[in-house]
């Protein structure tokens, strides 16, 4: 199953934002924030990749699988570069969002970031997901890779965040926890909505330079 990696363009962005809703389809935070049921959460995603494509710092990127008459789709990430300036303010949540639970979740991550780095300059992976039929065949490797392979280069760390499942897979890539963010949830609802905390891991790859 041969996947291409190549720069995402304008007109992927109905399928970016489709593979993050199905990717994140049993994310407590991302159901709370973007309503699966709410025309004005999917336009949030569509309309944020597509005005970010014009950013030189963020680096939108996708894998498609190459066997498929349509050439689909089947992973992005949104890597931003080490020359981004620091994030602050927060959008303006889509309708029907828990705005409480955006404004402390999104404001933690910022600050966090901010408080861990320090300044210094690094690549962030700030989005990375996969369609659920696709996962675990390789394709978020290679939108990992590329980032990593570019901070070695330049001699950056690397940063991003990751769930407690996923951490595993990035400490094998050198990637260490270094902080962690604890939100408490109503424990009310059903499935995941149910849980009574959301946890996020903070992680960051020191500098191994290639040169």
């Amino acid at each position: 199953m041969p996947f291409t990696l190549r720069k995402a363009i304008a007109s992927d962005a109905k399928a970016l934002t489709e593979i993050y809703f199905s990717a994140f389809s049993i994310d407590a935070i991302s159901l709370l924030v973007f309503p699966r049921n709410s025309q004005s959460a999917y336009d949030f995603w569509y309309n944020s990749i597509t005005d970010e494509m014009s950013d030189p710092n963020a680096h939108w990127l996708c894998v498609y699988d190459s066997d498929s008459a349509d050439q689909t789709v089947i992973a992005m990430a949104k890597w931003n570069g080490p020359d981004t300036p620091p994030g602050t303010d927060l959008p303006a949540w889509p309708e029907g969002s828990n705005v409480e639970i955006a404004n402390h979740f999104f404001g933690a991550l910022v600050r966090r970031h901010g408080s861990i780095m320090r300044g210094r300059k690094h690549w962030y992976l700030e989005l990375l997901a996969t369609r659920p039929e696709y996962q675990g065949k390789g394709a978020a490797g290679k939108l990992l890779r590329w980032g990593i392979e570019r901070a070695d280069v330049e001699g950056t760390e690397t940063y991003l965040e990751a769930s407690p499942d996923g951490k595993p897979i990035y400490e094998h890539l050198g990637f260490r926890e270094v902080d962690r963010l604890v939100v408490e949830l109503d424990g009310k609802g059903e499935g995941v909505l149910s849980e009574k905390e959301f946890i996020e891991v903070f992680m960051v790859r020191p500098i191994t330079s290639k040169n």
